[in-house]
């Protein structure tokens, strides 16, 4: 009797669940999908590269939409148990609420430690392989392409961005170096300035780019040029300037573009925050994005201790309550969560405690929620 209640309850919660998993998939990729069509449209990208580029990218959507949609799922599903008398009639039969829940909340522990291998080491393979068929298209001379907050590699020049806007090909808050030897983790290189020739530093306000088959153009403004002497550092040269054009070759010997956090596995992040640590280079966006990878595991366990209590509650409504309530509460999160990244870059709470603040709250409220239930 039970096991075919349990069985029912779940195939009730995966209707919904898969439902909210293509919706808020679609929702989430339609940005990417019109970049690929202007990708194969306008830049003349291969077809075929298009659709690798799509495979790689679609998974990864899936850290962001299930736990949307293990929320979706339990909202609807509890939302039309309880609307249709079912959980009345079930606890008149002298069920309880631990009965009634636990069959979904192991399914969604179950899908929290799927997330939790995914996002630490298949999701970085997958970025990896991503970048790889972008490398493609800048070998020949379709596109350049920047992402916020990481380091990109054309050539010896290594750029930071702190924002792209890739509808305009423009760069903000623009860093660009030239270094001798890239830092790897695995080789223990040291990250070291080239010589008097070739070491130097430019920092822009903005930039924009442009591509050719031969190289990027990219035109600089409102910054300074600088250059340390390594047999003097107290001899630097410093120039300003309001623009300020660089060309940067391009040859099919392209390596690391885009290189980022969200291509390493979590082994190698961590001691990649380790050398950079050591070294003094910005290793915040490793340490953002290694904290978010345990995030985003363990939201489908808080979204479902929010969303049995409300669902249960809520009683009838539709799917049009429980889309709005999941969206209500999706916003909530995420603004506690870019406040909390927000905090932690600016080093007012250390990352690794105020990134867990949107978990926190909401679970919280949750488990208030509950209790309240359960003593009803």
């Amino acid at each position: 009797m039970i096991k075919k209640l349990h069985f029912y309850i779940i195939k009730e919660f995966l209707h919904f669940f898969c439902f909210g998993v293509v919706i808020f998939s679609f929702l989430l990729i339609l940005n990417f999908v019109f970049e690929l069509m202007d990708f194969l449209i306008e830049k003349g990208v291969a077809v075929w590269v298009v659709l690798k580029m799509f495979s790689f990218y679609l998974p990864n959507i899936l850290t962001l939409s299930i736990p949307m949609a293990v929320l979706f799922g339990t909202l609807l599903s509890y939302g039309r148990l309880s609307s249709d008398n079912e959980v009345t009639a079930m606890k008149s039969a002298g069920l309880n609420y631990k009965t009634l829940t636990m069959p979904v909340i192991i399914f969604v522990l179950s899908i929290s430690v799927f997330l939790g291998f995914f996002n630490h080491f298949f999701a970085p393979k997958l970025n990896s392989n991503l970048k790889v068929y972008f490398e493609q298209a800048i070998t020949k001379g379709h596109l350049v392409k920047f992402n916020e907050k990481s380091i990109t590699k054309l050539s010896d020049y290594r750029i930071y961005s702190n924002k792209v806007d890739n509808t305009k090909n423009t760069l903000f808050g623009v860093s660009i170096y030239k270094f001798e030897n890239d830092y790897d983790a695995n080789n223990k290189k040291t990250v070291l300035p080239q010589n008097d020739k070739g070491a130097w530093r430019i920092t822009a306000s903005s930039a924009t780019v442009k591509a050719y088959t031969s190289g990027a153009q990219l035109t600089l403004y409102k910054g300074y040029w600088q250059k340390v002497s390594p047999s003097d550092m107290t001899n630097m040269t410093h120039s300003t300037f309001k623009t300020y054009s660089l060309f940067i070759p391009l040859d099919n010997t392209i390596k690391n573009c885009n290189i980022g956090p969200s291509e390493l596995s979590s082994p190698k992040l961590v001691e990649t925050i380790k050398q950079y640590k050591k070294q003094k280079l910005d290793f915040m966006p490793y340490l953002r994005d290694y904290w978010i990878r345990w995030i985003f595991a363990v939201t489908p366990i808080v979204f479902i201790i929010i969303a049995l209590p409300i669902g249960i509650r809520t009683g009838k409504g539709g799917k049009a309550l429980g889309f709005g309530l999941s969206l209500g509460i999706v916003i909530i999160y995420y603004t506690l969560f870019v406040i909390s990244i927000n905090l932690g870059e600016k080093e007012y709470v250390p990352l690794g405690i105020i990134i867990w603040l949107p978990n926190l709250a909401i679970g919280g409220a949750g488990l208030y929620l509950f209790k309240k239930m359960i003593k009803k």
